[in-house]
C-alpha cells in the first residue's frame, strides 16, 4: 500500500462530512491538512471486507492557495499528485455491505439511519481531526466524540470514532459503576429501550467487579437493526474507543429478544476494557477474542443469561468447530492471530475458547477456588491501562497467565505451540466427561463427583 508522506505522518486534518443523497446514498468530503503531501491514501480493506477504496469518486486536490492538483489513482484508495497538495474533495459510495457480518465495520446509510466511520472515510493515516458533520434535515447524531465552540467534534483518534446518525434515534443517558453511558437505538423492537438498558447496565456492572474498575470515563452503546433483510438470530458488532455498536436482527418476542442479545452483548461490552482500555500492541486476538468468549460466558451464567449445562454446550460446540477447521493444527493460537484475516478467525475464537476454559478449571482447581481467569483480566487492566508505555500483547498477556498459573508450561503447551486439542482426558480431570455422537460433541458432568470436583464445578454455576 501507498502511505502518506512523512510529512502527512501524525499531523491532524480538518474535515467536512456531509450527506449529499439518500438514495443512492452518497456522501462528499472536504478535507484539509497543514502540509502538503503527494501521495494520498485511503483504506481499502478492513476485517476481511475488501474493495473499500473502490466506493471513493471524483476525486480532486488542490494546494493550500486553491489551486488545482492533478492527480492519478494508482490503485483502489490510492492516488498521487504531480505536486504537494494540502486539500482533498470526493464522494464516497455508501450502500450497506451485502452480509450482515460486514455492516458493524464499515460505514454506510439508508433512507433512515447510518453509521459513519471516519477510519474508512477519511485520508490516511487518521489520526486527529476537526470533523464538521452536514445531515438530512431532522437527523440526529450519537457519538461519545465533543464539539468544539466551534460547532466542530474534535476526535483524538480519528480511528476509533463512530458516528451513529440517522431521523429515528433515541438516546438515553445513564451512570453505570461511575460510567457515564449513553444509549443510543432506532427502530421498532419487541422489547422496550429501558429492557435492553436494564442487560447493559447488570453486564456492565459484572464486568467492572471483575476488571477491577471501569475503562473510560463515557462510553456509548449503540444498538441498529440491520438495514439488510436477515433473521432474528443473526448479530454483528464491533468496538472501537468508547463505542459498541451493535446491529441484531429483530425478534417478535420479547423475551426471546432480550436472550438472544444478552450472550453476545457480554462478549461486546468487554471489549471495552479488553483491548479498548489496555496499552498493548499486535494482534494478540487468541485472547481479546478467543478468551472473551469463553469469560463473557461466564459471565452470562452468572448473571442468569445462560445455564452451566448451557455452558458446557457452547464448549461442544466450539470444540466441534474446532475439530472442523482446515488446518486446526497447523498454527499456534499465538501464530493463528497473526494470519486473522487469513483465514484463521474460526481457530481464533474456537480454539482459544477452550484453551481459556482448560486454564480457569485448571487455576480454579490447583488454587482451591481462591485463583481464577478473572485474575488475569484484573491484573492486564492493572499493569497495562491505557496512558502507560505500550508494551507487545502476546508478551504481556503470557507473563499474566504464567503469573497466576505458576509456571509457564501451560501456556508453551495450549499458545505457543501447535498442538492438538485432545478434551476427553483433560476435562475428565474436573468431572466432566466428553462424548462423541457421530460428528456432535457432548459434555455432561460425570456421575459421579469427587468432592473437590463437585466444589469446583458448583464454583462454575453447576447445581
Amino acid at each position: 500500500m501507498l502511505s502518506a508522506s512523512p510529512g502527512a505522518q501524525g499531523q491532524s486534518i480538518n474535515a467536512r462530512i456531509s450527506v449529499v443523497s439518500l438514495t443512492p446514498p452518497r456522501v462528499r468530503v472536504e478535507a484539509e491538512r497543514a502540509q502538503g503531501a503527494k501521495a494520498w491514501s485511503f483504506r481499502n480493506a478492513y476485517a476481511g471486507i475488501i474493495g473499500l477504496g473502490e466506493r471513493i469518486e471524483n476525486v480532486s486536490l488542490s494546494d493550500a492557495q486553491g489551486v488545482e492538483v492533478a492527480a492519478r489513482k494508482l490503485a483502489p484508495g490510492e492516488y498521487e499528485a504531480a505536486r504537494e497538495a494540502t486539500k482533498i474533495r470526493y464522494e464516497l459510495k455508501l450502500d450497506p455491505p451485502r452480509d450482515t457480518n460486514d455492516t458493524a465495520h464499515v460505514s454506510w446509510l439508508t433512507t433512515t439511519r447510518g453509521v459513519l466511520m471516519p477510519g474508512d472515510l477519511l485520508p490516511l493515516p487518521a489520526a486527529r481531526a476537526k470533523l464538521n458533520l452536514t445531515l438530512p434535515d431532522n437527523w440526529k447524531v450519537a457519538t461519545v466524540e465533543t464539539i468544539n465552540g466551534g460547532g466542530q467534534y474534535e476526535l483524538e483518534d480519528a480511528e476509533s470514532s463512530v458516528f451513529f446518525v440517522g431521523a429515528d434515534l433515541r438516546t438515553t443517558q445513564t451512570s453505570v459503576s461511575g460510567m457515564e453511558l449513553t444509549f443510543a437505538t432506532a427502530g421498532e423492537w419487541a422489547f422496550a429501550d429501558e429492557d435492553v438498558l436494564g442487560v447493559v447496565r447488570d453486564i456492565i456492572k459484572e464486568h467492572a467487579r471483575i476488571n477491577g474498575s471501569i475503562p473510560r470515563k463515557k462510553a456509548l452503546f449503540m444498538l441498529a437493526p440491520f438495514p439488510q433483510t436477515s433473521d432474528a438470530t443473526r448479530w454483528s458488532a464491533e468496538t472501537r474507543g468508547g463505542t459498541v455498536f451493535f446491529l441484531s436482527g429483530r425478534s417478535t418476542s420479547k423475551a426471546a429478544g432480550l436472550a438472544r442479545l444478552s450472550v453476545p452483548l457480554a462478549h461486546e461490552l468487554l471489549h471495552l476494557w479488553i483491548p479498548n482500555a489496555l496499552a498493548l500492541s499486535g494482534d494478540y486476538a487468541w485472547f481479546y477474542e478467543g478468551f472473551t468468549v469463553y469469560q463473557s460466558t461466564r459471565v452470562s451464567v452468572e448473571l442468569g443469561y445462560l445455564t452451566f449445562q448451557d455452558s458446557l454446550d457452547s464448549l461442544a460446540r466450539a470444540y466441534d468447530n474446532y475439530l472442523a477447521q482446515r488446518e486446526q493444527d497447523k498454527y499456534s493460537l499465538v501464530e493463528a492471530s497473526a494470519r486473522r484475516w487469513g483465514g484463521s478467525g474460526g481457530l481464533i475464537y474456537h480454539k482459544g475458547m477452550l484453551v481459556a476454559a482448560l486454564y480457569d478449571l485448571t487455576v480454579r482447581q490447583s488454587s482451591r477456588g481462591k485463583r481464577s481467569l478473572d485474575d488475569v483480566y484484573r491484573a492486564l487492566f492493572r499493569q497495562h491501562r491505557t496512558g502507560v508505555e505500550r508494551r507487545e500483547g502476546n508478551a504481556a498477556v503470557i507473563a499474566a497467565l504464567n503469573s497466576v498459573d505458576g509456571g509457564s508450561d501451560f501456556s508453551k503447551r495450549y499458545l505457543e505451540s501447535a498442538s492438538p486439542l485432545d478434551l476427553t482426558a483433560a476435562l475428565d480431570t474436573f468431572g466432566l466427561k466428553m462424548r462423541r455422537n457421530g460428528a456432535r460433541t457432548q459434555i455432561n458432568v460425570a456421575d459421579s463427583l469427587s468432592r473437590a470436583q463437585r466444589d469446583l464445578l458448583r464454583q462454575m454455576g453447576y447445581n
